[in-house]
């Protein structure tokens, strides 16, 4: 008896399918080192504000906006950084961290496209981060806070200004 080779196939699932097509659209970023992960907020440093959290760009008097997060990084000799918009919460760096020791840290950035360090003594950041990085693997910092000046700008220094 003829059989239909065809039927003992078993079809092809449709993720299969689906994850073929979304290579080819998109195609694969490559992987040359580790990642970083963070998210931030913004608090004020003063007790005197009513929330616990500002927004970018706060509104208060003599208080500019901050423009964006910057990741500063080095492993060994080789030092780089990335930078989101500051409203983003949220960054992710590309596979591109070389493996070893490295040292991060997170600062405000003001002025467009955050091309300026905010002054110092108009923010508190957490001390430096020391983590190993993995080829392939996401380094994980968490939620971050920024302690930001943004009240008696008469009186100090206030972020961005």
């Amino acid at each position: 008896m003829w059989r239909n080779a065809r039927s003992n196939r078993t079809p092809i699932p449709r993720v299969l399918i689906a994850t073929v097509a979304c290579l080819a659209v998109h195609g694969c970023d490559s992987v040359n080192g580790g990642a970083v992960e963070l998210s931030w907020k913004l608090r004020p440093s003063s007790s005197s504000e009513a929330d616990k959290f500002v927004d970018c760009s706060s509104g208060k008097p003599g208080a500019g906006p901050v423009t964006a997060i910057r990741l500063d990084w080095s492993v060994g000799d080789t030092a780089s950084f990335d930078q989101w918009s500051c409203g983003d919460e949220h960054g992710v760096t590309k596979f591109d961290l070389p493996p070893g020791t490295s040292l991060l840290s997170v600062t405000p950035r003001c002025g467009p496209d955050g091309e300026r360090a905010a002054e110092q003594g108009s923010y508190i950041a957490p001390a430096l981060e020391q983590r190993d990085v993995i080829v392939g693997d996401i380094v994980s910092l968490g939620a971050v806070e920024l302690v930001v000046v943004v009240s008696y700008c008469d009186q100090q220094v206030c972020i961005c200004r």
